[in-house]
């Protein structure tokens, strides 16, 4: 079989290889912003379960109701447990929130509460304009007698 002298292959490798880099960048790209959105959203749910936790703790022992610290502390535990790596604001002495997280609860025990949540991103955690995105900070209202 005879050979043209001109014909080198059927592919140019550089064309390969420059397709193949574009595709990972746009996949990680997109990776990063999946990952943000799904970090507010998880955060939003997390936030409504603390709050109904910390609503039946509320509800269920009467005697602590006079302190409000004891409602925080079971939203607090409930996240711990169930989402370690969120976190439940306390209000604005709280160091990771600040004036982003108060707690509150109502005399018919409805709570208000603030959960605080990091997204991992690979490339997006580079870029210091993106930090305040990356970031989650959603509200959660429950009331368990409802």
């Amino acid at each position: 079989m005879r050979i043209r002298g001109d014909d080198r292959g059927a592919f140019k490798v550089h064309w390969l290889v420059k397709v193949g880099l574009a595709v990972a960048v746009l996949g990680l790209l997109g990776y990063d912003g999946f990952v943000t959105v799904a970090t507010h959203l998880k955060a939003e749910n997390d936030a409504q379960n603390a709050a109904y936790a910390a609503s039946q703790y509320w509800n269920d022992q009467p005697d602590t109701r006079a302190d409000i610290t004891n409602v925080y502390n079971a939203a607090a535990e409930y996240e711990k447990a169930n989402n370690p790596s969120d976190h439940v604001c306390g209000g604005p002495s709280d160091p990771l929130c600040g004036a982003k997280g108060p707690f509150s609860v109502e005399p018919d025990g409805t709570v208000h509460l603030v959960v605080r949540r990091e997204a991992k991103t690979i490339i997006f955690k580079h870029f210091g304009f993106m930090h305040s995105l990356l970031t989650a900070y959603e509200s959660g209202d429950a009331n368990s007698n409802n």
